[in-house]
């Protein structure tokens, strides 16, 4: 029997074809190549440092083209780095909020880490004053295992491997395409110029690649600098309080304080934090697309207050709100 054969009519036809379809999934990959990914991922969620069962301190990833950079570092940070499918080898660069334990604690564990298993290059923590103080006593931490070494002969030495810069209020560090601006808030505000005089900063931060945004607020009280810092931004992160439920939490687990003191946890929570209605009216204000939750300073579980949280939001803004858990991630695509 004789084979079938194409007509030369056929074979060209199909020739044209497949030409066409590889010059459009060509067309396709560098259109997704030419779209750098720009993600944010919650590692840890809780707020404050009172560790929970179901959210790990605060922690988040920033995944900006071919950076990974932590944003605040929280106890645990190199395990929720693990589950997100990263590891502590691909961090370049870890920015603090500010200098209280719930937000640093992990960077040990993720420069000793790096350091331990001998991975390239140096990581660079960026932060308040205070942080080459906060870096130089983790680096000291590290002298007696540098002379034990781990078995592969001596690691390179640690202050090598890790470095520190402290930033000022409006400064802004560029990494390739990635701009990233501190600005500062009123977290630590106190009686008259107490924070001033003490050299104590927190920072919130924005994060500009191309034409997409990421402003996160880090520990704020309503602030006026960082919602005019968050103005339209893509993605707005932003921490949260029930003040009520933390006040009443507080003085049923620690009944030994006295009225004075409750009534300064108050006044701290109040002004040195935000009520969701606040997060909305920031967000509402600075007419940011999308607004995030997480760092939640709230008691028990956060199924019990999910609903109530998103409504009180709700009241003030018209964006898209979210509930940030563990490992939630929020990719922010290109506009063309």
């Amino acid at each position: 029997m004789k084979k079938p054969s194409l007509s030369k009519t056929s074979l060209g036809l199909l020739l044209i074809m497949a030409a066409q379809i590889g010059t459009a999934n060509l067309a396709v990959a560098q259109n997704v190549s030419s779209c750098p990914v720009f993600r944010w991922t919650t590692l840890g969620t809780a707020g404050g440092p009172i560790p929970t069962y179901e959210r790990s301190q605060p922690s988040n990833l920033l995944e900006a083209a071919d950076l990974t950079i932590l944003v605040d570092s929280g106890d645990a940070t190199a395990g929720q780095l693990a589950k997100a499918g990263h590891s502590v080898g691909e961090v370049q660069h870890i920015f603090i909020s500010h200098l209280h334990l719930d937000h640093t604690a992990g960077i040990a564990g993720v420069a000793g880490l790096r350091w331990m298993n001998e991975h390239p290059g140096t990581i660079t923590i960026y932060g308040p004053p205070g942080t080459k103080e906060l870096v130089d006593g983790i680096v000291a931490s590290m002298a007696a295992p540098a002379r034990i070494g781990f078995g592969f002969g001596l690691p390179s030495k640690p202050e090598d491997r890790i470095k520190s810069v402290e930033l000022t209020d409006g400064q802004v560090v560029e990494l390739g395409d990635l701009k990233i601006k501190a600005v500062a808030n009123n977290h630590h505000d106190g009686p008259g110029d107490m924070a001033k005089k003490i050299g104590a900063l927190a920072f919130s931060y924005r994060f500009d690649m191309d034409d997409r945004s990421i402003t996160y607020t880090g520990d704020t009280g309503p602030d006026a600098r960082v919602t005019a810092l968050a103005k339209d931004s893509d993605l707005l992160v932003s921490e949260v309080i029930e003040v009520d439920q933390m006040i009443d939490m507080i003085a049923e687990q620690r009944p030994e304080l006295n009225e004075m003191m409750l009534g300064a946890a108050r006044m701290h929570f109040t002004t040195h934090h935000v009520t969701p209605e606040e997060v909305g009216k920031m967000a509402e204000q600075a007419a940011a697309k999308r607004t995030v939750l997480t760092h939640y300073v709230i008691p028990g579980e956060l199924g019990k207050s999910a609903r109530s949280l998103y409504d009180k939001v709700r009241k003030n803004y018209a964006g898209d709100v979210d509930l940030a858990r563990d490992l939630s991630s929020y990719d922010i695509g290109c506009k063309n």
